[in-house]
């Protein structure tokens, strides 16, 4: 899990010296889900973010986040109880969740995956 952690405060610490960020599934073969992040539609992708051994998605495919917030982060305690039960969540799986901006604040894209990379695109 810490491993995890610090691909993800990585990942955060990029997201973060933006002014926003939009996202877009782009990729999903083999149990490898790609995930886009850009800032600007014009210009390639700033980065990339891959979940390995997916187990379930639920997100919308396109979304746009508040960057001066967490952007991803790891369900854990009873939400994570309650997404394993309402998706039958196998052990070894993590949960992830994007916190997309103009939704629910109760809302979220969920992704659950044995494991998180990603490449950036620009530096």
């Amino acid at each position: 899990m810490s491993e995890i952690r610090r691909i993800l405060d990585e990942i955060n610490s990029f997201l973060m010296q933006e002014l926003w960020m939009d996202f877009e599934v782009i990729q999903y073969t083999g149990n490898e889900l790609v995930i886009m992040g850009n800032i600007d539609i014009s210009n390639p992708h700033d980065i990339e973010i891959i979940f390995r051994d997916v187990f379930f998605i639920s997100m919308p495919m396109e979304w746009k986040t508040d960057t001066s917030i967490t952007v991803l982060e790891v369900v854990e305690g009873q939400p994570a109880i309650d997404l394993n039960k309402k998706f039958q969540v196998e052990q070894g799986y993590h949960i992830f969740k994007f916190i997309p901006e103009d939704y629910d604040k109760d809302f979220g894209c969920f992704i659950a995956a044995k494991g998180i990379n990603y490449k950036r695109k620009r530096m």
